[in-house]
């Protein structure tokens, strides 16, 4: 089973025979042509040294990532951080888990951010200590992608037939089942993921509430200038996220190819993947400039949202993509996948384009260079997607529980 999108990790790995994506960018690697970094840790980064710094405030709750997670942070994390954000502005405590120092007994709730066997042991504790354990998945299941990138003959026929299993029988013992079990809360990113983890884990749909990812409202004023001023002047098709193969990068790439159309990728090999972006980058022509991987608060990345003339984000699933919401917000036309849960977020006003049809990648970016950006695109993301929006509803759960 495949899960992802914004998921809180960064490689591929074997989990009780399933295949797990995590859906995140990678840390640096080398490919192709680069642009400098810049040094100082500031942003994510910065807010949450300060949160963990000291002991807990009691009555704090307490935000969660599986421990090695923020060794490469990407969609999951940065979806941690920005709730921890807006629940502050709020007027709610909150505190990045650290282990060595933090008492369960004293926070008032533990909040899990994605789905892993060590979020399940912790869940187990707090539940044992009469703390509410509320759970963001941050998941998605999808047969197609794993027939797609399986490994293999054998592993094809193991994993595909896994999901048949699990959807005929969702009551099968699991640790993904005993996690959506002892959450007192679930908030998936959309309905569509709720409604699947209900038919493929028996998750009690009383449980479940919807708090959709969000934005900051600052990819809205993006100024496209700082962007220009370091790689020209001209128009060109944006992708921003890591390098791999649920990624679609090598789909993309050739769409663009066949469309004609010069294309930038900001982003790193996830490791694991190297041979994968090689291929990538001898598929791509000299049209093609490769970036590093941009930390969410670094300006030039709104301004290549900004400087954009269509952001691609054709993966095998997305969730919906935070960097598809970030560049819409911003103004740009918007190519994504059909497959996840992309239709409910962006609905009429964004194209679609199947992962393993390079042809109708193709066609969806010329469509959309030359359409240029729906109307109410970016009115709809504002008006819906924004942490503060997504802080809100979590924090009324927190005051049910």
């Amino acid at each position: 089973m495949t899960v992802g999108d914004g998921g809180i990790m960064g490689s591929t790995q074997r989990i009780e025979g399933l295949t797990w994506w995590r859906d995140e960018p990678s840390p640096p690697a080398p490919i192709g042509r680069r642009a400098a970094r810049p040094s100082a840790a500031e942003g994510a980064e910065a807010w949450l040294a300060a949160r963990s710094e000291g002991p807990m405030a009691p009555g704090s709750v307490l935000l969660h990532a599986p421990s090695w997670t923020f060794q490469a942070p990407g969609g999951g994390e940065n979806q941690l951080v920005q709730t921890g954000r807006a629940l502050e502005a709020l007027g709610r405590p909150v505190r990045p888990f650290a282990m060595w120092r933090d008492r369960l007994p004293e926070a008032r709730a533990l909040h899990l951010f994605g789905m892993s066997r060590e979020g399940l042991e912790l869940a187990r504790v707090a539940r044992a200590r009469r703390v509410p354990v509320v759970l963001s998945p941050i998941c998605w299941f999808e047969a197609r992608a794993l027939s797609a990138l399986a490994v293999g003959f054998r592993s094809r026929v193991i994993d595909v037939g896994k999901h048949a299993l699990r959807r005929a029988w969702p009551t099968a013992p699991g640790w993904r089942r005993s996690l959506l079990g002892l959450a007192d809360a679930i908030l998936p990113n959309s309905r569509a993921e709720g409604e699947q983890l209900a038919r493929l884990f028996g998750a009690d749909r009383g449980k479940v509430t919807v708090v959709p990812n969000g934005v900051d409202p600052r990819f809205a004023q993006a100024d496209p200038s700082a962007h220009r001023e370091a790689h020209g002047q001209g128009d060109f098709v944006l992708y921003a996220g890591r390098i791999e193969p649920r990624k679609n990068v090598l789909g993309l790439i050739r769409g663009a190819r066949w469309a004609r159309l010069p294309l930038v990728i900001v982003g790193d090999p996830v490791p694991g993947h190297e041979a994968y972006a090689a291929a990538c980058r001898r598929e791509a022509d000299a049209s093609t400039l490769w970036l590093p991987r941009m930390d969410h608060d670094d300006p030039r990345l709104a301004s290549a949202y900004a400087a954009c003339r269509v952001f691609a984000l054709p993966s095998w699933f997305e969730t919906p993509g935070l960097a598809a919401l970030e560049a819409g917000l911003a103004g740009r036309p918007v190519v994504v996948t059909p497959l996840g849960c992309t239709r409910e977020y962006f609905g009429a006003m964004a194209r679609y384009a199947r992962p393993d049809r390079p042809l109708e990648i193709g066609r969806a970016l010329a469509e959309a260079w030359e359409d240029g950006p729906d109307p109410g695109l970016a009115p709809h993301i504002r008006g819906h997607y924004l942490w503060a929006d997504a802080a809100r509803a979590t924090a009324e759960v927190y005051d049910r529980l």
